[in-house]
């Protein structure tokens, strides 16, 4: 698996990490991409956070504020 996985990344100028504003696992998911992106990327990569279902406001458990501080 870990070759297959360092396969992903190898060439990679930049990646997008999505979560879903509703769902803290995916959050939490977003938290495991980001690390296998320092393990397996350049030091150079782009990353961006993706905060998704942002028109579900009134059902958000990820707080702005902690995926502002995981972003930064």
């Amino acid at each position: 698996m870990r070759s297959i996985t360092a396969a992903l990344y190898r060439g990679a100028v930049g990646a997008l990490i999505l979560y879903d504003i509703t769902n803290e696992e995916s959050f939490n998911k977003a938290k495991k991409y980001l690390s296998e992106l320092k393990e397996y990327a350049t030091n150079d990569i782009v990353v961006m956070l993706v905060g998704n279902k942002c028109d579900l406001e009134d059902q958000r458990v990820v707080k702005a504020e902690d995926a502002t501080k995981f972003a930064e």
